[in-house]
């Protein structure tokens, strides 16, 4: 079983856009998956189509607050649509008289209207739209004329804060945490932070010079919450 954890938003945010566009094309398509290679192997040719497929084509990383270093990743995402030219290059594109003759330009509306600016349930912030391409047009695949295009999409989300310097992630048994990956696959741990017990200190009065000490215990976790950290 692929442990994934929510340090890994980008795969996260791949299945909802597989998700989102498998609920929402219906019978648009026969096919709605992540992209494996089908561009580059004969297995496209025997695909059930109409295709669409999606992938992660890499991200930019802005730094959000130098100090704190927090940072935020703006991450690419390509909808391929793959059709069948059952008659024409114009049919490949615009579709035909038959019901099951889907054009690619149908496709491509019906993507962009369920995936422009949707959050994917919170995941990133509203996805953008930034390019469409050509990826054949009336070509010779296995036995099939396929017509095939790329919908780019943008992705911003905020990364997770990182590790303070010299520390490495803590020790966890929490399968949604960030660290969790670390404990499954034996990387180095340190140890979680105490919890803290005491506050101690003093108020000043610059009016009068006078400071009142002060000392306050703070609660101690349950042991139920205990366990959830």
């Amino acid at each position: 079983m692929a442990i994934i954890g929510c340090l890994d938003v980008i795969t996260k945010i791949e299945n909802g856009l597989v998700e989102r566009l498998t609920r929402g094309l219906g019978r648009l398509a026969a096919t709605v998956k992540s992209y494996g290679g089908e561009l580059d192997d004969k297995s496209l040719g025997t695909s059930r189509l109409p295709l669409v497929m999606v992938t992660y084509g890499g991200s930019r990383i802005h730094c959000k607050n130098i100090r704190a270093g927090r940072y935020q990743s703006e991450a690419s995402f390509a909808v391929l649509v793959v059709t069948q030219s059952l008659r024409s290059n114009l049919a490949g594109r615009q579709g035909g008289v038959d019901s099951r003759e889907i054009g690619a330009n149908t496709l491509i509306s019906a993507v962009r209207r369920l995936l422009d600016g949707q959050t994917l349930g919170g995941l990133c912030q509203p996805l953008r739209p930034v390019r469409i391409e050509t990826l054949f047009n009336h070509a010779q695949v296995q036995a099939k004329t396929l017509t095939a295009y790329s919908l780019e999409y943008e992705a911003v989300f905020d990364d997770l804060a990182p590790l303070e310097d010299g520390r490495f992630p803590e020790v966890t048994q929490d399968e949604s945490s960030a660290d969790y990956v670390f404990n499954a696959y034996s990387g180095e741990l340190s140890p979680e932070y105490g919890w803290l017990e005491q506050v101690t200190g003093k108020i000043f009065d610059p009016t009068t010079g006078a400071t009142v000490p002060f000392d306050v215990e703070t609660q101690t976790p349950s042991a139920e919450s205990a366990v959830k950290k």
